[in-house]
């Protein structure tokens, strides 16, 4: 799923090693760490004090969650080639996992923000 997603968006590339063993580990960790930062962010500092439920609160937890997306993406990719420097098709490919990483969290903050008590009307 996770490679036909990626090799739609930035294309093949010759180097069978992300096809492999990139793709689908990439895309199951952003899931996770997407649905484990939404629930952080709803339903445990969102139901603990009325402190952290602003809109401004929402938008940084999103712009870690993308740095973390990014990140992953591209030290994983060089890591499994063995790449010393990031490449153009590894820079595209954290550019692919950043909006796939925004897309899961926004979709997440909808699910999880009826659990939340103070962010209910976050980020809207």
């Amino acid at each position: 799923m996770f490679t036909a997603l990626y090799e739609l968006l930035i294309g093949k590339n010759p180097d069978p090693t992300y096809r492999n063993t990139v793709f689908t580990p990439v895309g199951l960790l952003t899931v996770v760490i997407m649905l484990a930062l939404a629930a952080t962010f709803y339903l445990l500092l969102g139901r603990w004090q009325a402190v952290f439920h602003r809109t401004s609160h929402w938008i940084i937890t999103l712009v870690v969650a993308l740095i973390i997306a990014f990140s992953l993406a591209v030290s994983y990719a060089k890591d499994a080639t063995g790449e010393p420097e990031a490449d153009s098709y590894m820079l595209g490919f954290g550019g692919v996992n950043l909006i796939l990483a925004g897309l899961l969290f926004f979709g997440f903050s909808l699910l999880f923000r009826r659990g939340s008590k103070f962010a209910r009307y976050t980020p809207f």
